[in-house]
């Protein structure tokens, strides 16, 4: 029977329950082998859940030509379906292990709290993927980290942007701070491209390309002629975040993918560490709950 593995730090402020199947999707809307990403946000924020992600996922392209595959036993749009590895571990860390192509994969997944100070602000989920080339030829790859996020009661006004290496998408780009959670992803290892690295566009229209193995185009769509690389208010539409990494391994050779999916009541540069554009400065002002220079750590 299908079922999601299910990783939580919980009960409490910031903690997360989401549930993974083999490959590292999870979602509302990718499968029975996995389900959404629920966050229990911190004061003064008093919902006590709240989802946060339709569509998580890895896509994989052998050769740089031709379409991208989604790595998941679930769909994310039209791409998966494949057999789910089993997962076994605990409830906040879990291990798998696949074949694609020519790679032979282990996959661990661990569900981290997030602290400012002493303050847990949310949490973390790491996806680290080994992944060694067992075939009599050299394989150079793509791996692409796609996240659909769907923060609140309200899908088409949605904000987000670009943070360092980070990228994330907030519950709204009208300016209203009254619930400040956001999803934010990275991807680590390999190569990172010079060009084609990310893009910050609508659902499903980033869905449907990056399974028809377009470009990413290295633009936040919806940001101005400002050079925050945020979303401007009042801009706001259904979005999705995309995150390249190339590599290239010999016959033999092994190499390290992690992503990271951080969820938190917090403005995103406390998480992503780099200095806030103007724009998320506004943001933070309203929060009432952290200044942006307390220290960031994540205790397993």
């Amino acid at each position: 029977m299908a079922i999601p593995y299910v990783l939580t730090n919980g009960p409490g402020d910031g903690s997360v329950s989401v549930g993974v199947d083999g490959y590292g999707a999870f979602g509302s809307a990718v499968g029975s082998d996995s389900s959404n990403a629920v966050f229990d946000p911190i004061p003064p924020d008093l919902r006590s859940a709240v989802g946060t992600t339709f569509e998580s996922g890895v896509a994989i392209r052998f050769g740089g030509v031709g379409g991208r595959s989604f790595l998941t036993s679930g769909l994310i749009g039209s791409s998966g379906g494949l057999i789910n590895p089993a997962v076994s571990g605990t409830s906040i860390s879990g291990s798998s292990a696949f074949i694609s192509g020519g790679l032979s994969v282990s996959l661990l997944q661990t569900l981290s709290p997030i602290f400012s100070g002493s303050t847990q602000i949310g949490s973390e989920l790491t996806q680290t993927y080994t992944m060694t080339n067992t075939s009599p030829a050299t394989l150079a790859f793509e791996m692409i980290r796609y996240l659909d996020g769907d923060l609140g009661a309200s899908l088409g006004d949605d904000g987000g942007g670009k943070l360092g290496a980070m990228l994330f998408e907030t519950e709204t780009a009208t300016g209203t701070t009254t619930s400040a959670v956001f999803v934010a992803i990275t991807g680590e290892g390999g190569t990172v491209p010079s060009s084609g690295r990310y893009e910050v566009d609508s659902f499903s229209g980033l869905r449907s390309r990056i399974i028809a193995g377009t470009a990413l185009d290295d633009t936040v769509t919806g940001d101005g002629l400002d050079p925050d690389e945020f979303i401007d208010a009042l801009s706001g539409y259904d979005v999705t975040l995309a995150l390249m990494n190339l590599f290239t391994l010999a016959p033999g050779a092994t190499g390290v993918y992690i992503t990271r999916t951080s969820l938190a009541s917090a403005p995103p540069s406390v998480v992503a560490g780099v200095p806030e554009p103007a724009s998320l400065l506004l943001l933070g002002l309203g929060l009432g709950l952290l200044g942006v220079a307390s220290r960031v750590s994540r205790r397993p």
